[in-house]
């Protein structure tokens, strides 16, 4: 399990707040800040899948279930035990029953949510008994007359017997012998009986018992005796209808208690299931992705934003562990620390089923995250902040194991440099023996050295303004930084004097040490600038090509519509040139066939006979031969050039007398043996 001090040092309870804001029911509230990551990976990939369905139910299908029920738990196990529920209890299962009904039928509308469908067809639902109880009861104070009958019937003699008691009183109040008696003209209520206001100078003057009396002793309520009977009957129809009230919340009790399991095992699903969805806004809020899980160790998370910082001004960085452990270095105020929570409070959220605000990510499962982030001086122990770290680090080292995720802010700072160094390097080489994988952040010029020397450990550095030495919260993955303390200071305001002496107290190898660093950091500055000069090239070269692709295609499309166009319009023309061929033809045999042939017959044939040749004439012209022949016989797939169409195609069949079928394009036309040869190549 992750330990409730590393969820603590990562603030992930901040996180928690915001998702409570996203749930509807108590439960669900309940569950969101008690929520912790867990460390199987079959079941974080479970809770990580059941937030996607949710995700897909909200924002692809549009559809919102309503989870704001009661807490019920009480209710429940008291009526389980055969307790009497109040109306505002019925009321509270009413609402769930409603609730987890509606529930069930929104979710049968989403397609391809399995795991919450599931979870929704389980609920337990009373159609029956949800009814009763909105039939039963107005409110969580009012019973309604509808009930029971026995009810109905005493409400209609309470009714009854009000009406007289207060006709009969009317009397008095109206009559103006009893006037000048009254100190008000209105009828009240006693002892919960009726009575009239009188003066007390006139006590006796109406036959009555006395009920109360007001502050100052003016006024006695007194109840004449005419009433008395009726106030009477009215107490004892009153006392009934609160019997058959209980014994209405008997039977409710009584049916509630004998499904408190479904009730229970129901309310704890829609809790869950509020968490589920609450997890989705939040995802949306926040602009989140699924992280895709692994358990191998491995993290990368490209562009990711700690969910703690304002939107528009969190730098997002994109961080890489792949070997045991990565060294983070680069300038003060850089953003280590900052990178350092970052990937802890994301690796914890993937683990709790969350998804998490960046581009793309890939995080590991493991079975326990350690932090040594921040100030840890115990004023109550009497511990300096060394002490208190290194008591740290002795508890994590005696239980990290290869499934294990190390984050240690300044290692072995907050004592003798040379010996801080020392002790940093040998915990790491104790880290990498484990196989624990580990971030650290650290400015010890033996640290970077180690670092370099030593397959199993990664750099990256928190870039800077190589000009104005500030900087940009960004990590750079590969490099090694130096901290800049003394630019960073002149940056500030430090004076010059302080600066320069400063700097005659470094040692020559560490300035020395500190100038490879920097004229490294250059030269990568320098390549990734001509790397990005280079791909910018090859984004327009990508961009020119892709013009040149579109001008082509149209050029294609255009050249195709022209073709089809031409193909049409000769086959219309060839169609008209057959139809008024054969007519002319028909003509002809019209003539011949007549049993006596006279000259104006003759001489109307040579006309027909002329147009025949006109059109031939014509028609040979505009289709003269421009193929060379290629005297092999032609055969299935070769190109022939057409005599009559004077057009060149493939030939696609070749009937046993010799006739071809030649496409043209989209286009097939039948043609006699003879009308068409192979053309050579």
């Amino acid at each position: 399990m992750i330990e409730e001090k590393t969820l603590k040092t990562l603030e992930f309870s901040k996180i928690l707040e915001e998702l409570k804001s996203y749930t509807q029911s108590e439960g669900g509230k309940m569950l969101a800040v008690c929520l912790k990551p867990e460390t199987d990976y079959k079941t974080a990939e479970s809770l990580l899948e059941q937030t996607e369905e949710a995700d897909r139910v909200l924002f692809e299908y549009s559809i919102s279930p309503n989870f704001a029920i009661d807490d019920i738990s009480s209710v429940i196990d008291f009526a389980s035990k055969s307790g009497l529920l109040t109306i505002a209890d019925v009321m509270k299962v009413g609402r769930y029953l409603r609730i987890a009904r509606g529930v069930k039928n929104s979710m049968a509308k989403a397609l391809n949510a399995p795991c919450l469908k599931t979870m929704a067809e389980s609920l337990y639902t009373d159609k029956e008994l949800e009814d009763k109880i909105f039939i039963s009861f107005l409110s969580e104070t009012e019973v309604a007359d509808a009930a029971s009958v026995e009810l109905k019937n005493i409400r209609g003699r309470i009714s009854k017997i009000n009406g007289q008691i207060k006709t009969s009183l009317q009397k008095y109040i109206s009559s103006s012998a009893y006037t000048k008696y009254l100190q008000d003209s209105l009828v009240t209520i006693r002892n919960d009986r009726y009575v009239i206001p009188v003066k007390s100078e006139f006590k006796g003057v109406i036959p009555g018992l006395i009920h109360d009396q007001s502050a100052s002793g003016a006024t006695l309520y007194v109840e004449p005796m005419a009433i008395v009977d009726m106030n009477n009957q009215l107490k004892t129809l009153l006392m009934e209808e609160e019997v058959e009230i209980e014994k209405i919340l008997r039977r409710f009790s009584t049916d509630i208690g004998g499904v408190a399991g479904g009730l229970k095992a129901g309310t704890a699903t829609i809790e869950a299931m509020d968490l589920i969805f609450a997890k989705a806004q939040y995802a949306k809020k926040n602009k989140c992705i699924k992280p895709q899980l692994t358990d191998n160790g491995i993290i990368k998370i490209v562009k990711g934003r700690h969910p703690l910082i304002d939107a528009d001004k969190v730098v997002p960085v994109s961080i890489e562990l792949s070997n045991s452990v990565l060294l983070i270095t680069g300038p003060n105020t850089g953003g280590k620390t900052v990178t350092l929570k970052l990937v802890g409070v994301l690796s914890v959220m993937a683990m709790c089923g969350m998804f998490i605000p960046c581009a793309d990510a890939s995080i590991s499962t493991f079975d326990g995250i350690y932090c040594d982030i921040g100030d840890e001086q115990s004023i109550e122990q009497s511990l300096s902040t060394f002490s208190s770290h290194i008591k740290n680090i002795i508890d994590v080292l005696s239980k990290i194991d290869d499934k294990s995720l190390c984050l240690f802010d300044e290692l072995g700072a907050g004592t003798d440099p040379i010996e801080g160094a020392a002790l940093a390097v040998s915990i790491l080489e104790r880290l990498i023996k484990i196989g624990t994988k580990a971030i650290i952040t650290s400015h010890f010029g033996e640290l970077k050295e180690f670092a370099l020397t030593n397959e199993k450990v990664e750099t990256a550095s928190m870039d800077f303004d190589s000009t104005t030495y500030a900087p940009t919260y960004k990590l750079i993955m590969g490099a090694v930084g130096t901290s800049n303390a003394l630019k960073i200071c002149k940056r500030l305001g430090l004076d010059d004097d302080i600066v320069s002496g400063a700097l005659k107290r470094i040692s020559d190898e560490k300035i020395k040490f500190d100038n490879v660093i920097l004229a490294a950091e250059s030269t990568r500055r320098k390549a990734e600038q001509i790397v990005a000069d280079a791909e910018a090239d090859r984004e327009k070269a990508k961009e020119y090509l892709k013009e040149i692709e579109d001008e082509k295609k149209s050029i294609l499309v255009k050249r195709e519509k022209l073709e089809e166009n031409i193909r049409k319009g000769t086959k219309e023309l060839i169609n008209d040139s057959i139809e008024e061929a054969n007519d002319l033809i028909a003509q002809i045999k019209e003539i011949l066939n007549q049993p006596e042939i006279n000259g104006g017959d003759l001489i109307k044939a040579q006309k027909l006979r002329k147009s025949l040749e006109y059109m031939s004439a014509n028609y040979d012209k505009d289709t003269a031969v421009v193929e060379i022949k290629d005297d092999a016989p032609p055969k299935k797939g070769d190109t022939v050039f057409v005599v009559s169409l004077s057009k060149s195609g493939v030939l696609s069949n070749v009937s046993p007398k010799g006739d071809g079928e030649v496409k043209f394009g989209n286009l097939s036309v039948r043609v006699k043996k003879g009308d068409f040869y192979k053309v050579k190549k």
